[in-house]
């Protein structure tokens, strides 16, 4: 696949990205959810062939249940070609140290390429993350320590670029202002799933802008969290279209056919 490089980082990433959740979470419509049962083992050779076909943006958290999978990965394949995102519920400094600790020996690397806070709310709420656990997510004014501690960790070469992901348009107007801020993952689909605040076109207005400011821009859930499998091309079409100002699509992928589906689809879509 072509990459291309994200924002002012020095991360040269394939477009499409290797959503890692379906590992270990099920997807799909409400009575229609499925995967989710992948070994570490299985998941980490899918991932090795996914970067065998081009693929070398992978996606992960530490409440997926995945970082096991992506360790194994890692462990199959030269790790400086790829490129690793974490994320983080992380709201202090020490607690965005601490994060930063325990994703490194969960991961057993020595860097993470990309280290975000994990969905951004507009004002700090309870929230259950996705493993079902209760938690307080803090908003951007709430969680800058960590992002402190996020971006501080760069002089040690423990992460190379930092950033935020967030379900809100408003937190996506905010990170214009925040320099730490160099990336920004946020979510895209046709049906307005998982958009917690303004409308879909406020919403590719805030994008557009974020990649005007030479931030980097990626989006997740184009298929809903698994509820538009059925009708995956379609959905996938509609997030490519905005090319223009989206560096990479984070697809939830189960195996190395989903991979090779989506790589004939970029294909065409966006050429090369």
């Amino acid at each position: 696949m072509k990459k291309i490089r994200l924002g002012p980082t020095q991360l040269d990433i394939s477009r499409l990205c290797f959503g890692t959740e379906p590992f270990a979470i099920k997807k799909g419509p409400d009575g229609m959810k499925c995967q989710g049962d992948l070994s570490p083992d299985e998941g980490g050779g899918v991932l090795r062939d996914a970067l065998t076909l081009g693929v070398n943006f992978w996606d992960t958290s530490d409440d997926y249940g995945t970082r096991p999978h992506v360790r194994v990965g890692l462990g199959l394949v030269d790790r400086s070609e790829v490129v690793v995102a974490d994320k983080s519920n992380a709201r202090t400094f020490e607690e965005g140290s601490d994060a930063i600790e325990l994703c490194l020996t969960d991961l057993g690397t020595d860097y993470v390429d990309l280290m975000l806070l994990h969905n951004v709310p507009p004002r700090t709420i309870s929230r259950r993350d996705s493993m079902g656990r209760p938690y307080e997510s803090g908003s951007l004014a709430d969680r800058m320590g960590a992002l402190h501690a996020f971006h501080e960790a760069r002089e040690t070469g423990e992460v190379k670029a930092t950033g935020l992901t967030t379900h809100s348009t408003l937190v996506l107007r905010e990170a214009l202002e925040v320099p730490e801020i160099e990336v920004v993952c946020t979510t895209l689909n046709k049906v307005g799933g998982y958009v917690e605040d303004g409308s879909i076109d406020e919403r590719l207005a805030a994008l557009r802008a974020l990649k005007e400011a030479g931030k980097g821009v990626y989006v997740i859930k184009l298929l809903y969290g698994g509820r538009l499998r059925d009708e995956a091309e379609s959905a996938i079409r509609y997030a490519l279209q905005f090319h223009g100002f989206l560096d990479a699509w984070n697809i939830g992928m189960y195996d190395t056919g989903d991979v090779e589906r989506n790589i004939i689809l970029f294909g065409e879509v966006l050429g090369g």
